[in-house]
C-alpha cells in the first residue's frame, strides 16, 4: 500500500465515547477493518456535561486515525430555543473538526456517512470543501414499522437528501433495506456485515463455566430488547427445575435497578446483571457461557450475535432483523418474535442435551463473512473502484 493514498473519511453520528465505550461501536469497527486495507480518519463530535471547553483528542495507530471533539451539552429543557441552541453547536463542532482536517492540509478520497442521522445535517460541509463522492453504511432501525422513529422535519429532509446523493447504501439487514425503500429511500444498496474482531472474540474451553451460564448481552431498551420476555422465559425454566445461571451485560444503572425489581417479582434466582463492560470483558463472559439469548421485537444485524458465534456461543434469538437470513440450526435456534413458549421449548431442549450445536461451524461462518480482513476487504476494493471512475471522471472534464 502506497503512504501516500489519500484517507476515507468516517463521518459517524454514534461511535465510542470515554462515557459509553460501546456506543456505535460497530461503526469503529468497520473503521479498523477498512484500515487494513486503506488510510481511515473518523470524525466524531459528541456533547458532554464534563466538557468545559472544546476539545479535539486525536488518536492514531497505524493506517487507523480517530479525531474526536466533545463540547458543552445543552440543558435538557425541552423548547424551541434549546433545540435551536443543540443544532448550532452540532453544526459549530462539526465546523471546528472541519476546520482542524484543512489546518492540517487533509485531503480525501470519500465520505463514508455511517449512520445517516444526524451526521447528515454535517455532510453538505464536508462535500462542500472535499468534492469527493460519499457512500452510506446504515445501522439505524428506527426506519421499521417496529421502531417507528423515522419522522421529524429536520431527519426527514436530511436524510433524503443524504440518500439521494450517496454513490453506495450498505445496509445491515433485508427488513431494513425494505423499509428505507418503503419510505421512499431508493440507491443503490448493497449488505454488509457487521466486523467481529476475532482477535478478541474466539474460542476458549478452557474458560466454559462449569455450570449452564445463558448469557444476555444488549442495551436493555425494553422495546427492542424484550427484556421482560426473557425473564418471563427464564421464569418458565426455573419452574420446571432447570438449573442454570443467567447472567446480562449491559445498560445503564436506573434501567438495571427496573430489571432487578421485576426479577424479585418473578421469584428468579440465579440472574445477575453486571451492567455496561468493555469488548474484552464481553468476550471473557461469552467463552464462559452456553448459549446467547436475544429475544428481541426488533434488531438489525446483531453485532453481539456475531460476536457470539466467533467464540462458539450458540444463539437463541427471535426471527428479527437479519437474522432468518443468518442463523441455520448450525449456529442456534430461532422463534417467532414473543413466542415465549417456543423459546423456553428450545432452550429446555438445548439444557438437556438434546439439541447438540458444533462450535467449529459457528467460527467458520465469522471467518468467512464477519472477520475485519473479509469485510475491510470488501468496503477497499468499493472504494478503489469508486475513487479510480472519479478520477477518470475529473480527468476527462
Amino acid at each position: 500500500m502506497s503512504h501516500n493514498q489519500k484517507p476515507i473519511l468516517f463521518l459517524a453520528s454514534w461511535y465510542p465515547t470515554p462515557q459509553n465505550n460501546n456506543h456505535g461501536i460497530f461503526i469503529k469497527n468497520h473503521a479498523l477493518a477498512l484500515s487494513k486495507f486503506l488510510p481511515v480518519i473518523v470524525v466524531y463530535a459528541y456533547s458532554s456535561n464534563n466538557a468545559n471547553q472544546t476539545t479535539i483528542k486525536k488518536n492514531k495507530q497505524g493506517n487507523f486515525e480517530e479525531w474526536i471533539l466533545e463540547y458543552k451539552k445543552v440543558g435538557s429543557t425541552i423548547s424551541l430555543i434549546s433545540s435551536l441552541i443543540k443544532y448550532k453547536r452540532f453544526k459549530k463542532a462539526y465546523a471546528t473538526l472541519l476546520n482542524e482536517l484543512k489546518t492540517n492540509h487533509i485531503s480525501i478520497n470519500a465520505i463514508q456517512l455511517n449512520t445517516v442521522f444526524p451526521a447528515a445535517i454535517v455532510l453538505p460541509l464536508f462535500k462542500n470543501h472535499f468534492k469527493v463522492p460519499h457512500s452510506i453504511v446504515e445501522h439505524w432501525s428506527g426506519y421499521l414499522p417496529e421502531d417507528g422513529n423515522y419522522k421529524g422535519f429536520l431527519q426527514t429532509y436530511f436524510t433524503e437528501k443524504a440518500v439521494a446523493s450517496a454513490s453506495k447504501l450498505f445496509y445491515v439487514s433485508e427488513k431494513q433495506k425494505n423499509a428505507m425503500l418503503d419510505n421512499g429511500l431508493n440507491g443503490d444498496y448493497e449488505l454488509i456485515y457487521n466486523v467481529v474482531n476475532t482477535s478478541v472474540f474466539y474460542e476458549n474451553k478452557n474458560n466454559k463455566s462449569q455450570k449452564p451460564l445463558l448469557l444476555h448481552v444488549s442495551s436493555l431498551v425494553e422495546k427492542e430488547k424484550n427484556i421482560n420476555g426473557t425473564l418471563n422465559v427464564i421464569q418458565k425454566l426455573q419452574k420446571a427445575n432447570y438449573q442454570f445461571d443467567f447472567l446480562i451485560v449491559g445498560g445503564q444503572e436506573t434501567t438495571i435497578s427496573k430489571y432487578k425489581q421485576k426479577v424479585n417479582e418473578l421469584g428468579l434466582i440465579s440472574v445477575t446483571f453486571v451492567g455496561e463492560k468493555t469488548q474484552l470483558e464481553v468476550a471473557t463472559y461469552m467463552q464462559q457461557a452456553h448459549a446467547l439469548i436475544l429475544f428481541s421485537n426488533y434488531e438489525g444485524m446483531p453485532v453481539v450475535v456475531l460476536e457470539a458465534l466467533a467464540t462458539g456461543l450458540p444463539v437463541f434469538a427471535s426471527k428479527v432483523g437479519q437474522l432468518p437470513n443468518l442463523i441455520t440450526d448450525d449456529l442456534g435456534k430461532l422463534v417467532s418474535v414473543g413466542d415465549e413458549n417456543e423459546m423456553t421449548n428450545y432452550l429446555a431442549d438445548f439444557l438437556d442435551g438434546k439439541i447438540i450445536f458444533d462450535s467449529q461451524k459457528m467460527i467458520d461462518f465469522v471467518s468467512k463473512n464477519a472477520s475485519q480482513e473479509i469485510v475491510g476487504k470488501k468496503l477497499a476494493d468499493f472504494y478503489t473502484a469508486v475513487c479510480s471512475s472519479t478520477n477518470l471522471v475529473n480527468s476527462t472534464n
